[in-house]
């Protein structure tokens, strides 16, 4: 298996990973990834850089703890236009029997916002803004980043 399609890496610390098509680059105008992860700058066609990696985490985040992307639709075309023009639908707990707490929702906003240079995580302090968000209160991201955490299980 080649190393970029593992998720776990030798000391039982799991990855974010796409198996679908990606590509590393500084800045660039191409269309490829997951429909439903796709950021709006991409559909667009305009230059975009690695927010869209930002747009993906609160995709996912949104994802992990509704069970489905915020702008899905079967229909390819239909999502993309939710992508480009939707408001995100919060799950009303009187309704779906959940709902998202006020952190989780305002980091996911920050995340998906349309704009790339207001997105959470566009500005100089890049992925330290994310990680210091009030979403992570309580939770040493530092000693998760320096590995300071014994992983539960560590492959042979």
């Amino acid at each position: 298996m080649k190393p970029e399609n593992v998720i776990m890496d030798e000391h039982g610390y799991l990855k974010l990973t796409d198996f679908g098509l990606s590509k590393q680059a500084y800045e660039s105008n191409t269309f490829c990834g997951t429909p439903e992860y796709v950021s709006p700058e991409m559909l667009e066609g305009t230059s975009h850089d690695k927010t869209v990696d930002w747009w993906a985490l609160g995709v996912l985040l949104y994802e992990m703890l509704a069970g489905i992307p915020p702008f899905y639709d079967r229909d390819h075309g239909v999502m993309f236009q939710k992508i480009l023009k939707d408001d995100i639908l919060w799950p009303d707990v009187k309704v779906h029997g959940f709902g998202f707490s006020k952190e989780a929702t305002d980091l996911i906003k920050q995340l998906l916002n349309r704009d790339r240079t207001k997105r959470l995580g566009a500005g100089k302090n890049d992925s330290d803004d994310i990680l210091n968000h009030k979403f992570f209160k309580g939770i040493n991201t530092k000693k998760i980043l320096d590995r300071k955490f014994k992983a539960p299980y560590k492959p042979a």
